[in-house]
């Protein structure tokens, strides 16, 4: 049978894509852009950046065209910032960026918006945020030389020290704007609720009142209901005169519609402005404290401190149980229980930060640091339990006194203040040193593993590891005895990091940071082998695995400076990878 001639194939020629003309259409291709973005973020965070890279493109050119379009500054601001947050390898980028220029332009992009808008808490809020995110950069800023054998000089130290110091401090001016900011908006929506819960208490109707100052809407007798009168000139906003200008003559009616401000959004910025003031703190070690930090200076961040605890953050998470609260909120229980354990763990870790810079200060001592860090993890009283009634026996659990150790985060964070101290220890009394990591670090972390969610177990199997590696070379008989025990634990985790990783509950996001753990755990793992017999095998083969020689440096060098490792490993291994 003949074939049938094919009909001819259609034009299937894309059409050319409409240039766009009003400031509308211009943010409508910056924000499809940005959306197709968020979509990839999740799956692939190279493709999520490439589409958020166009979109900041097409904010700019939004610019060009219409230099006051307010939400083209805004949305391109947040993008910049939202770039230096994403896991992209230095190869995503141009060879001139570096991560300081991208943060300090998202820093700018910001301060940009702020001037031009003065009161507004989203811009304030992401503000303060890239601020912060700059201090944290500074505070653990890599030195240029990843090859460089010699420690970072005192000097050095203490001028990126105070860079992270001054930026953490901006950022918390400016988290206190927003908070000011906050409250106000606040106080007018519940002036306003008042006001309408005021309106016609007596139940009358009072819609069709003649009234000399009514809205003059024109009745339709013909269909019904009412036909909105015909728009007034002033009451509109021409593109021109709201983005810059056009030519084309169209007419664009702008609407902002703005999240009310809610005592969540205030409890958020609070929570912030603590987290700031323990990165201040966090920023003292025993060297450079006494350069960077006085006793007035402490008392005056502990008394801000205060306020943000007292006044904001307790008052407000102290009362999101309560029925009427969570439900005007629109949170569920565990959400709830969740707000209440970042609130008090908020504090936990101010007064553990605390403790330390005021023991590098030569305010107390090592038994006081001690209490106070076991003070701050104990048992917390978020609100009291309610008075027993003499009508009606009470039903409902008593849930105020906030138990950290149920928290994976808390036992982490536990583990980590214990360890600190421990290091700080060491020295002058090894045995309690070896105690402290015994009977609290280490616990602390075997019970989080039984509680964090699957993509945080990597992360914390390589915490193991290091403290079984750490605790090795404590000098005193326990370590010495236990030492290929240890190690072999520490090998143990290690393998526990590459093996948690591959659970399919992580993200692309997360995927990127836990493959850094993995390297990590790789590259101690063999170094313990070379370091115990001299095999240099482990080391090449994770090397031809894929791991960089510069990520083995950088990982090897932290882990000497950390104790972990001796200095005649570090030399070996620098004389080796030299060759």
């Amino acid at each position: 049978m003949p074939k049938r001639p094919h009909p001819p194939p259609p034009n299937r020629r894309k059409k050319t894509p409409k240039a766009p003309e009003t400031a509308d259409e211009y943010l409508a291709v910056a924000v499809e852009l940005e959306e197709s973005g968020e979509r990839w973020r999740s799956g692939d965070v190279a493709k999520a950046g490439r589409f958020f890279v166009q979109a900041i493109t097409a904010y700019e050119t939004t610019l060009v065209r219409y230099p006051n379009n307010f939400d083209a500054r805004y949305n391109r601001a947040r993008l910049l910032y939202t770039l230096t947050q994403l896991p992209l390898p230095a190869t995503f980028f141009p060879t001139n960026s570096t991560p300081e220029s991208r943060l300090l332009a998202a820093a700018e992009a910001h301060r940009e918006c702020n001037d031009l808008e003065k009161n507004s808490s989203d811009i304030l809020f992401n503000y303060g945020q890239t601020l912060s995110s700059l201090g944290e950069f500074y505070a653990n800023k890599p030195q240029d030389e990843i090859h460089d054998e010699e420690d970072e000089s005192p000097a050095r130290e203490v001028e990126r020290l105070l860079q992270s110091k001054q930026a953490f401090e901006s950022s918390w001016e400016v988290l206190q704007q927003c908070l000011v900011v906050q409250e106000a908006d606040y106080k007018s929506t519940l002036e306003q609720s008042q006001s309408f819960d005021g309106i016609d208490r007596d139940g009358g109707d009072h819609m069709n009142d003649d009234d000399d100052n009514g809205d003059n809407y024109d009745y339709d007798n013909e269909n019904g209901g009412v036909r909105l009168p015909p728009e007034r000139r002033d009451s509109t906003t021409s593109s021109q005169s709201s983005n810059g200008g056009s030519n084309n003559g169209t007419t664009a009616q702008w609407a902002s519609i703005l999240e009310p401000t809610t005592k969540l959004s205030i409890l958020d910025t609070a929570l912030t402005m603590l987290e700031v003031q323990t990165s201040i703190l966090t920023l003292s070690t025993p060297t450079t404290a006494t350069t960077i930090f006085t006793k007035e200076y402490l008392e005056q961040i502990t008394a801000h401190a205060d306020t943000t605890l007292n006044s904001y953050i307790l008052p407000i998470a102290g009362k999101l149980h309560e029925e009427e609260e969570f439900t005007q909120l629109g949170l569920e229980g565990s959400e709830v229980l969740e707000k209440e354990m970042e609130a008090t763990l908020s504090r936990t870790n101010f007064l553990t930060a605390l403790a330390e810079a005021k023991y590098y200060l030569g305010l107390s001592t090592l038994e006081i640091w001690e209490e106070e860090v076991k003070s701050a993890f104990d048992p917390f009283t978020l609100y009291p339990p309610p008075p027993p009634s003499t009508n009606q026996p009470t039903t409902a659990e008593y849930k105020g006194l906030i138990d950290l150790t149920t928290s994976w985060m808390a036992l982490c964070d536990r583990s980590t203040a214990y360890t600190t101290l421990s290091t700080i220890l060491l020295p002058q009394n090894p045995s309690k040193s070896w105690k402290l990591l015994s009977t609290i670090s280490s616990p602390s972390l075997s019970s989080a593993t039984k509680l964090a969610p699957e993509k945080e177990k990597p992360g914390i199997y390589l915490a193991r590891g290091n403290l079984e590696l750490l605790r090795s070379k404590i000098p005193i008989e326990a370590a010495e005895k236990g030492k290929d025990v240890l190690l072999k634990n520490a090998g143990v985790y290690y393998r526990g990091v590459v093996a948690s990783a591959g659970s399919s509950l992580i993200g692309a996001v997360d995927g990127v940071k836990i493959r850094e753990f993995v390297e990590e755990a790789k590259v101690k793992e063999a170094v313990i082998k070379l370091e115990q017999d001299g095999d240099w095998e482990p080391l090449k083969g994770v090397i031809r695995g894929g791991v960089g020689r510069d990520a083995v440096w950088k990982i090897v060098k932290g882990a000497v400076e950390d104790g972990v490792f001796g200095r005649d490993v570090f030399m070996a291994i620098a004389e080796k990878m030299r060759g």
